[in-house]
């Protein structure tokens, strides 16, 4: 119920704070016949997808959960699109408002220039349609199968027993209403060809417990020789760490919970830890937990080892990176979601985060 709270309140900021800036800041918009539609119909829109998606979450109808999820966040994704370009138009419409006041006031006599204003207005025009464009290009990349980087890592006095040893990293699957266990099964197949050497998953793995057995089970048919193992996320403690951990010793995944396990490869040992989630990372006493997480997660590490963490969170490498450990795996932020270029936007301002 907190979460259809949650959805319902964005619903309402976004769509109220769109039709106040509609009225206070970008009346020409509002006049416009097609901008009074989507005000009238988008809270019935928005009514019907949402009921849709609640429906199959009730009735688990995995095609009807995922239409109105999916419709629900594109309704989302275009007034996040829309108040982003009203935004930036309406100083623009207040400036030409306030130019005409003065020029009525100073000099009345002076014609306006009328190319100018034209293309004033198409500049302003373009504003929406860019930020529709960039929406509906947004909506149709994350339709497309996902990207599978090959990267590779150097270290400098990396075993040679380590070396070409390929690392499947998985995480925020989030079966659910967007993904789909097909998709798994999809993803899974196009993963089978690269014959990764270990698999490790770091949290977010289903958000439909029902499925979350059956996700482990497409995971592990790759049959990695140094096996599959995985770490929580916060949506495990979400959905419930008690079913969880009961799908996890039904399948042959390794869930590893603030502890470790040394894999021998070739006689030279790996040791693997996966560190638990702090469910929210607000305040001292969240990074405090965080920090505690790992360093237990590294209790009787041998010192001989390549270590490697799998922590939900990237900030586990503020903690790790002083225990010596040589490669940490993360997830949760989705790469912020909001990129260009393949990279987060963030990175401009935080790089070293």
């Amino acid at each position: 119920m907190r979460f259809i709270y949650t959805v319902t309140a964005l619903f309402v900021v976004l769509y109220g704070l769109n039709y106040l800036f509609l009225i206070a800041l970008n009346r020409p918009w509002h006049r416009l016949k097609w901008v009074r539609h989507l005000c009238r119909w988008a809270p019935l829109f928005a009514l019907v997808c949402g009921l849709s998606w609640l429906a199959g979450v009730l009735l688990e109808w995995v095609s009807l959960t995922a239409v109105g999820a999916g419709l629900l966040s594109a309704l989302y994704l275009y007034l996040l699109g829309l108040l982003i370009a009203q935004l930036v138009a309406g100083p623009i419409h207040l400036g030409e408002k306030f130019y005409d006041w003065r020029r009525q006031t100073q000099s009345p006599d002076t014609p306006i220039a009328p190319q100018r204003r034209r293309l004033l207005r198409l500049a302003l025009a373009s504003i929406p349609a860019a930020t529709t464009t960039a929406a509906t290009g947004g909506i149709i990349r994350a339709a497309t199968p996902a990207h599978i980087p090959q990267i590779p890592m150097t270290y400098a006095n990396l075993p040679p027993q380590l070396e070409g040893l390929k690392v499947c990293h998985l995480s925020d699957i989030h079966v659910g209403p967007y993904i789909q266990l097909r998709d798994v099964e999809t993803l899974v197949h196009r993963i089978a060809p690269l014959t990764p050497d270990l698999i490790l998953i770091t949290g977010d793995i289903c958000d439909h417990m029902p499925q979350y057995l059956d996700t482990l089970k497409i995971i592990e048919s790759l049959h990695p020789p140094h096996g599959v193992f995985a770490s929580l996320g916060n949506h495990e403690h979400f959905r419930g760490l008690h079913q969880v951990f009961h799908a996890f010793s039904r399948s042959n995944i390794a869930l590893l919970v603030d502890s470790g396990i040394t894999i021998d490869i070739a006689g030279q040992p790996l040791y693997l830890a996966g560190a638990n989630d702090p469910l929210y990372l607000r305040g001292p006493d969240a990074y405090q937990k965080l920090r505690g997480y790992v360093e237990k997660s590294f209790d009787g590490a041998p010192a001989n080892a390549f270590h490697i963490l799998m922590s939900h969170r990237s900030q586990a490498l503020d903690y790790a990176a002083p225990l010596g450990v040589e490669l940490i795996v993360a997830g949760h932020t989705h790469g912020f979601q909001i990129g260009l270029g393949g990279r987060s936007l963030l990175d401009t301002w935080m790089s070293e985060r």
